[in-house]
């Protein structure tokens, strides 16, 4: 049985006349944490978006748990597509929380819904996460009490109650002041620590070269390179890759 809990293979993606996903192929491992690096406007977040079915792809096909979403341009029917993205959870830049239900009902909501297990047990089970997130103190309280490095915990921990197989990141550090940034990569790092499969987009690349097991390089809208960590950051093979590290690493 294969390994791989994600396949993509030539996926396009278009806005009117803009190509911004130009026939992406790559695969993910069980237990991998796949860093997406480039410049803004590269494709990076469409990417991700994609991979979940927030934005429907122009063609390819994408394999989540060896379950097509996409195959070669036909998307599963809607029920099947449900299916298969309920195995992934997403953490948005801006942290998506309802400002109007406290933390502990904006975890509760969704696994609510989809009747996961009884009400007290999920109650148990959010209190678990968030102190594992370190955010069990602010059970009760609303977003507007929370900075935004707690946000971004919030809705890791949110992420975290559906029990996805996969969690992809969108940018999850860029909305933070600089000194807020390091709890957030602390929780996601002890996720690595797990064997949690994620792919994060990210501009933190002192972060990227030591958590990830494999780094994607994009450009206009192609995975021009891919690799380790340290052929990546230490031997990159294309100038383009070399220029754009050397623009952000001083």
């Amino acid at each position: 049985m294969s390994s791989k809990i994600i396949e993509v293979t030539d996926l396009k993606k278009r806005f009117d006349d803009n190509t911004v996903l130009k026939n992406i192929s790559f695969d993910v491992e069980k237990g991998d944490v796949v860093s997406v690096i480039g410049s803004s406007g590269s494709g990076k977040s469409t990417l991700l978006r994609c991979l979940i079915d927030l934005e429907k792809s122009d063609g390819g096909t994408i394999s989540i748990e060896g379950k097509k979403l996409i195959d070669n341009g036909r998307y599963a029917p809607p029920k099947s597509v449900r299916s298969i993205i309920s195995k992934m959870g997403m953490v948005f830049q801006h942290f998506n929380l309802f400002p109007h239900l406290s933390v502990k009902d904006n975890l509760l909501l969704a696994p609510k819904q989809r009747k996961l297990k009884s009400e007290p047990e999920l109650e148990e089970e959010a209190r678990q996460i968030l102190e594992k997130v370190g955010l069990l103190e602010k059970i009760e309280a609303m977003p507007s009490q929370l900075s935004g490095g707690e946000k971004q915990r919030v809705a890791i921990a949110r992420a975290l109650m559906m029990h996805p197989d996969i969690i992809l990141f969108d940018e999850p550090t860029s909305a933070l002041d600089p000194e807020l940034t390091g709890e957030v990569l602390n929780v996601i790092e002890a996720l690595a620590k797990e064997k949690m499969t994620m792919i994060i987009v990210t501009h933190e690349m002192g972060f990227a070269k030591h958590v990830s097991s494999k780094v994607l390089f994009m450009d206009d809208g192609i995975i021009l390179e891919e690799g380790s960590p340290k052929e990546i950051f230490e031997s990159p093979k294309e100038k383009r890759t070399s220029e754009f590290l050397s623009s952000i690493i001083r």
